[in-house]
């Protein structure tokens, strides 16, 4: 038996056939890898709702450009809006600041005009502002609207705040000498202070006008007020007229002070008038009480001397009359102050003390309050202060923890007091008795007329004339038988 020799066959090479899926793999990761080092960055934009916004469709844009996608949408935790999940193109990574901004563009109408028509064609897009920020971040709170301004635009941006909301909203502008040089971007309530706040940008170089000593007003509409001191009618240009709208300028005699810097806060206005006048910070408060209708006597009506204003009516006290030891049957009490800069006292607590001096001193010397009318048409009424020499003696007296000035009857309660005592007199006059011997003689009067009527039409009368002129015929025709002389 002889031995096989075994068969050498060579080792056989990996089969063709796994090639393929060797490459997909390799293919797969190699994209995995690219996608990877290539994708932008996500992150979150919150809004108040998704309207016109569609995940994988809506595109991000800054200056008509694409620079990212909305990937996904969902609710909040709360369920009281929307997150959107978006990308953005990795080579616009570091526009993801802090201070980036984001806002829905679409069609638009507003005071400003018309804006956003182009998405009534492409759709509504998001609108991306680059911030200044070095920052990074990747949760954002979007704009309900569009800002008017560039978060980069130089100008300066100023916070204005009133008791009361007006006309102005988001959009307005603000003038200057009735030229626009910048406008307001938005209009909040804060409920700590009960106040209307009034964002606002003036853009460069108008932001040099701004110091800290302009007065801003608002000049909506048609402004037209009644008071003691008349009607006041103002209006501004017919964009404000129309829309609403801020001014500013510099009082007169106001020296201008520094440059206005980012978050100065000031006062907006009623009106210009307002403006104008000085504000003083030093008041000494009194208290006035009058025995007469005090309907005409509003807060902010003038405190005059001799015609010329030195402060205000605060309030009318009226609660504390009614729960006041005298009750309902007292004096109505009026709270006003006295400005001593309105007086050249100067405007200090020196000035203050000295003035509470000067009014102890000259009510010894006659000074009394009275309600004078401010203005015939609508009624209004204001405090005058004036020396009465005829007045009895009397001293400054005490209404709680204010001094209280002694009163004099106004020219108005005079004229009431001169009226009513006419009528008390007409009422004493025996009217009643008058007119029953008037009657008396009108009847007397009466057959003393019938009587002689009665006279008239007798027979004898009414042959007087024609007897008289017989008898004159008579007389004529004698004398022509007399002989000449």
């Amino acid at each position: 038996m002889s031995e096989t020799e075994p068969t050498i066959r060579p080792k056989r090479a990996i089969s063709k056939v796994w090639l393929i899926p060797l490459v997909a793999l390799a293919l797969g990761v190699w994209m995995l890898f690219y996608g990877y080092t290539n994708q932008g960055p996500s992150f979150q934009i919150q809004f108040n709702n998704a309207d016109d916004l569609v995940a994988g469709k809506t595109k991000i844009k800054l200056l008509s450009v694409d620079v990212g996608m909305v990937e996904s949408i969902g609710l909040n935790p709360e369920a009281n809006g929307v997150i959107v999940n978006a990308t953005l193109d990795k080579k616009y990574s570091d526009l993801l600041k802090q201070d980036t901004q984001f806002w829905v563009e679409r069609a638009q109408i507003g005071t400003s005009g018309v804006s956003g028509l182009s998405t009534l064609l492409s759709g509504a897009y998001i609108k991306l502002l680059p911030g200044t920020s070095k920052r990074k971040q990747h949760t954002f709170t979007g704009l309900e609207s569009a800002p008017l301004t560039n978060v980069n635009a130089p100008g300066v941006r100023l916070v204005l705040t009133s008791k009361k909301s007006s006309a102005v909203s988001t959009g307005n502008p603000v003038l200057f000498n009735g030229y626009v040089v910048g406008g307001v971007e938005s209009k909040t309530l804060d409920e700590t202070t009960q106040t209307i706040k009034y964002d606002v940008f003036i853009k460069a170089p108008y932001h040099q006008l701004v110091t800290d000593n302009v007065r801003f007003w608002d000049v909506s509409g048609i402004a037209m007020r009644a008071s003691a001191k008349g009607f006041d009618v103002h209006m501004g240009s017919l964009d404000t007229l129309l829309a609403g709208g801020l001014s500013f300028s510099l009082p007169p005699d106001t020296p201008p002070g520094e440059l206005a810097r980012d978050g100065k806060e000031f006062h907006l206005y009623t009106s210009l008038e307002e403006t104008l006048e000085k504000v003083y910070r030093h008041k000494v408060r009194y208290v006035i009480s009058f025995n007469q209708p005090v309907g005409g006597v509003a807060p902010g009506a003038p405190v005059v001397f001799r015609g010329i204003p030195i402060g205000q009516v605060e309030r009318v006290l009226l609660k504390e009359m009614m729960t006041g030891p005298t009750g309902k049957g007292a004096a109505i009490p009026i709270l006003v102050h006295i400005e001593p800069g309105r007086l050249e006292l100067g405007d200090s607590e020196a000035s203050a003390e000295h003035l509470k001096e000067l009014i102890e001193k000259e009510v010894r010397s006659g000074l009394r309050a009275s309600l004078k009318t401010g203005n015939l048409i609508t009624g209004n009424q204001l405090v005058s202060l004036d020396y009465y020499p005829n007045v009895e003696h009397a001293e400054l007296g005490q209404y709680e923890q204010y001094a209280q000035i002694p009163t004099t009857p106004g020219s108005l309660a005079q004229l009431q007091e001169s009226a009513s005592m006419l009528l008390d007199k007409f009422n004493r006059l025996p009217i009643e008795d008058t007119i029953i011997s008037a009657n008396q003689a009108i009847g007397q009067l009466d057959a003393s007329l019938l009587s002689l009527e009665q006279l008239l039409q007798s027979e004898g009368v009414q042959t007087l004339p024609s007897q008289l002129n017989s008898s004159l015929n008579e007389l004529n025709s004698t004398l022509k038988t007399c002989p000449d002389p």
